[in-house]
């Protein structure tokens, strides 16, 4: 389908976190390729860099679609037992063991240099307390896996010999390195939204996690106020999906996908651009994502 969305090139696809939400993104990846969008850079942080990943290495929407169903929580997250045997050194009572042997068996390519798409990883730097960005070349693996290593839950990856966890703690939505690298147009799909709540956390863990998510969810607004007034031409796209998802429930992967999908080709049609008659009938069916 050739794109009737007016973008001015380049264009940077910026990834945010959000867990399991994640899977929003998916559909909007989804979304991009069927308006014929084209990509010029990606900037991932936290879930996003893994989905950037999977983009720039060359997945195709279908082949990423296929990926997310197919996954569940122990093939992301294992028990670190060397942290239960020795507590008092314990840097992350879990690991991200499983997703980094994931990662090296579905990735097309492990390396920046041998990506399809010029590739940004945000992390943050526990020594300096800033964000660091990760691309043009060497290993694609840990730096994605730092990227996504939440803070007291995972232990921190050394990275050139500096301890680095979750990006997007220091940079959530980065669009500002989008726009350092070039970008003159972003789009992005906001996977942290964070929904009131009516169920009382029951455990510590759900507890960290709706607050972590709070924190995201104001973090990227704030940060949106501060972009819009730099010239660049942003399509964000504030997802509407009511339940609250837990960072690793992938309960509801095909529903956030199809959700995704719909929602950004709404997007775009309100932004001004006329699709072709074939684009319009997926965007009424995207329910059928899903089944």
């Amino acid at each position: 389908m050739g794109s009737c969305v007016p973008l001015t090139p380049p264009i940077a696809a910026v990834l945010c976190g959000g867990g399991a939400r994640g899977a929003l993104e998916v559909g909007f990846y989804r979304a991009l390729a069927d308006l014929g969008i084209r990509l010029d850079y990606i900037v991932g942080s936290s879930v996003g860099a893994l989905n950037g990943a999977a983009i720039a290495a060359g997945l195709s929407a279908p082949e990423l679609i296929a990926l997310w169903r197919s996954i569940d929580r122990k093939d992301i997250v294992g028990a670190n037992r060397s942290a239960w045997l020795r507590p008092w050194r314990c840097t992350g009572p879990y690991t991200l063991d499983p997703l980094r042997r994931l990662l090296r068996k579905v990735l097309p390519v492990s390396r920046f240099e041998r990506l399809v798409i010029p590739l940004t990883i945000v992390t943050t730097d526990l020594a300096t307390g800033r964000a660091a960005y990760w691309g043009h070349a060497g290993d694609l693996i840990e730096p994605l896996i730092a990227s996504m290593s939440l803070p007291g839950l995972f232990p921190p990856v050394d990275l050139e010999g500096r301890p680095h966890v979750d990006g997007a703690i220091t940079n959530n939505l980065p669009v500002d390195r989008a726009c350092e690298i070039g970008a003159r147009t972003t789009v992005s799909m906001l996977c942290t939204c964070c929904p009131p709540s009516t169920a009382a956390p029951r455990h510590a863990l759900a507890v960290l996690k709706r607050a972590f998510t709070i924190a995201l969810d104001r973090k990227s607004s704030d940060d949106l106020e501060r972009y819009r007034s730099r010239g660049v031409r942003m399509h964000i796209v504030q997802p509407r999906f009511a339940i609250d998802v837990g960072l690793f429930d992938f309960r509801y992967t095909q529903e956030l996908i199809a959700a995704g999908y719909r929602q950004a080709l709404e997007h775009f049609a309100r932004s001004g651009a006329a699709m072709h008659p074939a684009e319009s009938r997926t965007a009424t069916s995207a329910v059928e994502l899903h089944q």
